[in-house]
């Protein structure tokens, strides 16, 4: 039979579980707005039973409640899907923001942009053929050829600009994931040590997801959590996280319980031209080994990218078209002469004042208008030179226009190119090709690249609302699963106050059976 106080222990595990509890409830309601803050449950459960024998049978009389454990309310699926959604999100979040950043350097369409700059370079010898002698039509010719010059040089400038910006965030990502690395280092050693001890550091966890989802940011990653086999008598978990490739082998661990492997940060860009430096590891079993990023994941892939390969393509177009015009007019230039007794004269030079080679060929950057045509617009060739041996002519038939109606005519073609290219065996940079540019003209050329990048922005667009939807859903399915809800926190409330109430009024009526029987039995009235 049990004690007489039994009732009493009974009661005392339900109040001290039951305020429990409420302090439980309380800790939820007072991080209700706490960004990364997982609910907590109180796990109520019955305590082991008291085995007696009573009148021949074998019984278990219940001995009330205990707090089992304090579970953390946490979907370790939709966390996966949460972190895997949100690298491609900020993957795709990254390229649209310099993609926006391209498109507003390029100014299409508008009058300061590339496209404007050429139609008025065309123009301008369009009316110088119709005036040849005229000095007003020749300077303009030669202010807007400075103007297209310029603007190709400030659209390389802008270029390299953005592609230093990139590798400076690179860098800074790189920073942010080491620093995260060694935080959830850190709280791996307190979470550890208090599972040891058999404690439940939910907090702590907290903390530790919330630096893993910023780090699901930056770079794909991947949670493994096994239990300790060292530990058979109480849940101790091994922690570790992989980041990259998830097929990489072998596995591209970042944070290994109390290990941490940093990555190399890259060195600061060098001189223009040479290319710049790649992720590595700067330690462990992997250190010196390039980072495998995978597909499409995280905004350090994203920087990367556009730093190594979008941005000098599309550098490499402007350089080309640079290239282009430079070959073109310059071919055609050459074969004729102005009001001043010059031929042969290139219109686009090197910035040294030399002749564009194939070895040493015009850019964007480099594309520059010839110092004698820049001193003195007279030089600017009109006229065609007769002479097949190619001598300057002493005498230049007046209001001749042929070369610059010639020059002209490439806004729409190569065919006044081409019969000189052919006639004359003249081919200056050696491309051995009669088009200057892989397309029907320098305004086909141009266009389809800057429509090339539109329909790039748009992708991007497109597949960043995509993710955006995706990372929303999931985050509204992680929140009703984790998040405090304070209509069910006040209802656990009142339940757990309900419960406690009646646990003291058990109190009461066990101390007035003891009075009872201490006070009252024996007692003749």
């Amino acid at each position: 039979m049990p004690s007489t106080f039994f009732g009493l222990e009974i009661s005392r595990r339900a109040l001290q579980t039951q305020q429990l509890a409420v302090d439980i409830t309380g800790h939820n309601i007072a991080n209700a707005s706490t960004v990364g803050y997982s609910r907590q449950i109180a796990d109520i459960q019955a305590a082991d039973p008291w085995p007696m024998t009573e009148n021949g049978y074998r019984i278990s009389l219940g001995t009330g409640a205990v707090l089992a454990n304090i579970v953390r309310a946490r979907d370790a699926f939709v966390d996966r899907q949460y972190r895997w959604e949100t690298s491609q999100q900020q993957y795709w979040a990254g390229k649209q923001a310099t993609l926006q950043n391209i498109e507003g350097l390029l100014n299409e369409p508008g009058e300061n942009s590339i496209s404007s700059d050429l139609s008025n370079f065309w123009n301008a010898w369009s009316d110088l053929a119709k005036n040849p002698d005229n000095m007003g039509a020749r300077a303009v010719v030669r202010e807007r050829a400075l103007t297209l010059t310029d603007s190709f040089h400030f659209m390389a400038q802008q270029v390299n600009d953005l592609q230093k910006d990139q590798d400076a965030g690179v860098r800074v990502k790189i920073r942010q994931i080491n620093d995260d690395a060694r935080q959830i280092r850190e709280l791996n050693m307190q979470i550890k040590n208090a599972e040891i001890r058999g404690d439940s550091p939910n907090d702590l966890r907290d903390k530790r997801d919330s630096l893993v989802d910023d780090l699901a940011k930056l770079v794909g990653v991947r949670v493994t959590e096994t239990r300790d086999p060292a530990f058979n008598d109480r849940q101790v978990n091994n922690y570790a996280i992989i980041i990259g490739n998830d097929s990489a082998s072998p596995p591209q661990v970042l944070v290994d319980n109390c290990l941490v492997h940093l990555l190399q940060e890259p060195e600061a860009a060098g001189p223009d031209g040479k290319p710049f430096a790649v992720v590595c590891w700067a330690d462990g079993s992997q250190a010196g080994a390039a980072l495998d990023l995978g597909e499409k994941t995280g905004s350090l892939q994203a920087s990367i990218e556009m730093r190594d390969s979008y941005l000098p393509t599309f550098r490499g177009q402007y350089d080309s078209l640079a290239q282009g015009i430079a070959r073109a007019v310059n071919v055609l230039h050459n074969t004729g002469q102005g009001l001043t007794v010059s031929s042969g004269l290139d219109f686009f030079t090197l910035p040294d004042g030399s002749s564009p080679t194939a070895a040493f060929p015009v850019t964007a950057a480099t594309i520059t208008l010839n110092s004698l045509i820049k001193e003195d617009s007279g030089r600017i060739a009109t006229g065609l030179n007769t002479d097949d041996s190619g001598s300057s002519l002493t005498e230049v038939v007046v209001g001749d226009g042929r070369v610059a109606q010639a020059l002209a005519s490439l806004v729409s073609g190569w065919s006044a190119l081409q019969e000189q290219i052919q006639e004359h065996e003249f081919d200056p940079l050696g491309a051995n090709d009669l088009n200057p540019v892989p397309a029907a003209s320098f305004s086909d050329y141009y266009g389809a690249n800057v429509a090339q990048l539109g329909v790039d922005g748009q992708q991007a667009n497109r597949m960043k609302e995509g993710q955006d939807a995706l990372v929303t859903q999931i985050s509204n399915q992680r929140e009703s699963f984790s998040g405090v809800s304070l209509d069910e926190e006040m209802t656990n409330l009142v339940k757990f106050q309900k419960s406690y109430t009646a646990a003291a009024r058990m109190v009461t009526m066990m101390d007035d059976m003891l009075d009872t029987i201490v006070n009252g039995m024996g007692i003749t009235r």
